[in-house]
């Protein structure tokens, strides 16, 4: 009776663990390697040379470029991580020569050193996570290689010793196979935040390779005498949300009060929500128009360093009374116009690209950047937010006649945007905009 008690209690638990995990979830074996580092013990800010430092600015000037042309392209609230695509990009550099690696390098804004930014990136994979034990931060990479191609030994070293990517080769003579993989390697590296990722469509017959990175967040906004920021029971319910250019949505408000550090930005109101430790914040920038095109006149004035300027004059000596609203997004990009438009073009060529270093083959021009795809999704609520972004850079194999996607662009309105940033750094880790729709 005793036997049957213990083997009965082992169901019902193994029952209510497989309850726990998403039904959908492909089962695959050998699944892809995790190999991201651990930190040894907390670290107080991100160490930076002072080049390294010039390289947050760099960075943090893609991120407000891509998130402008992001905005103008899609027309409704974002969520979208551009350290995960800086990081899927640094790699993707990596087995690239001459104007295909001068473009992508400039891009990100790191002029052409590409061991700096190598060094860089590495800098943070080991330090961001290390920062504050009360924020859960997961930065990962991993290269899915088309298995009649082999990497080249430089880019593998390169992949596996300073980005923790594992290289993995699959048989891509079935789209389901790669997908299915590289899926369940993203559920897992976003604990489940990010599912699916891709789709069948998303892997062509050319296939060859997939770089990928995968970004996790998840933190509880900071408490003030074990107050915390946000009461569920103050919230406001169904309140009116004034949209940007006419109009109005019911959404709820989180409602708080407290010495928050607070700034001006030209005619907009900034904000810092600190997580947890203080380590990391999400910043609030808000028009002082409503219901016109405030937005738009935001985004018109927005540099990194008009950014940096006002995060270093922001103070803590008023009260704020803060209403923000609840929200949680889930987008899915394909970047490639984007990236066109900010000056990554050779890339995306057949034939013209020069992806040397990366996969042996006849010829240099035989690979190039078939599609950017990056799904991020953000949740933030009372007991604070959890975001994730997976980025993937497709590499195909030229074919005569295939077609280049053309370059679109749309223009809209918003009515604030919001970033999630480490402090010390002020490395930008999301952007995004939302709209109350």
């Amino acid at each position: 009776m005793k036997k049957i008690k213990i083997t009965l209690f082992i169901l019902i638990a193994a029952l209510g663990f497989s309850a726990c995990e998403k039904s959908d979830v492909p089962r695959v074996k050998n699944p892809i390697e995790i190999v991201s580092p651990t930190p040894d013990a907390p670290i107080t800010k991100v160490t930076l040379s002072e080049e390294q430092k010039t390289y947050v600015n760099a960075g943090n000037a893609f991120a407000i470029k891509s998130l402008k042309t992001l905005y103008n392209q899609e027309k409704k609230s974002i969520i979208y991580s551009p350290l995960s695509l800086q990081y899927a990009l640094a790699i993707t550099a990596n087995g690239a020569s001459g104007e295909t690696a001068s473009e992508i390098i400039g891009t990100l804004g790191y002029g052409e050193d590409q061991k700096a930014l190598n060094d860089y990136c590495n800098l943070l994979l080991n330090q961001l996570p290390a920062l504050d034990d009360s924020v859960a931060l997961k930065l990962t990479d991993a290269v899915i290689v088309n298995e009649e191609f082999r990497v080249q030994d430089g880019f593998r070293n390169i992949a596996e010793k300073v980005y923790y990517a594992p290289v993995e080769y699959v048989n891509a003579s079935n789209p389901k196979v790669v997908v299915d993989r590289i899926n369940e390697w993203a559920y897992r590296n976003t604990n489940g935040f990010i599912f699916p990722f891709l789709d069948e469509g998303d892997v062509s017959q050319d296939f060859a390779a997939a770089i990928l990175n995968a970004l996790y967040f998840k933190a509880k906004w900071s408490e003030v005498g074990g107050q915390p920021m946000f009461d569920k029971d103050v919230t406001q319910k169904s309140s009116t949300f004034y949209l940007d250019g006419g109009g109005q949505r019911r959404v709820d408000y989180m409602i708080s009060s407290r010495h928050f550090s607070y700034g001006r930005m030209g005619e907009n109101a900034i904000v810092e929500l600190p997580y947890a430790n203080g380590k990391f914040a999400m910043y609030i920038i808000l028009p002082d128009v409503k219901g016109g095109n405030g937005l738009e006149q935001l985004f018109s004035t927005l540099t990194s360093e008009k950014w940096s300027e006002t995060l270093s004059s922001m103070s803590t000596e008023t009260l704020v009374y803060l209403r923000l609203p609840k929200f949680e997004l889930e987008n899915k990009y394909e970047l490639t116009d984007m990236l066109k438009a900010l000056g990554i073009r050779r890339a995306f060529v057949p034939f013209q690209a020069q992806f040397d270093k990366f996969l042996s083959h006849s010829s240099i021009n035989d690979f190039y950047i078939g599609s950017v795809l990056q799904k991020a999704r953000i949740n933030v609520s009372e007991w604070g937010t959890e975001a994730a972004a997976v980025t993937a850079v497709m590499i195909r194999m030229a074919s005569a006649g295939g077609e280049q996607p053309k370059v679109i662009e749309f223009f809209a309105d918003h009515p604030f945007v919001y970033t999630i940033v480490e402090k010390s750094s002020g490395i930008m880790l999301f952007a995004g905009v939302y709209d109350g729709k």
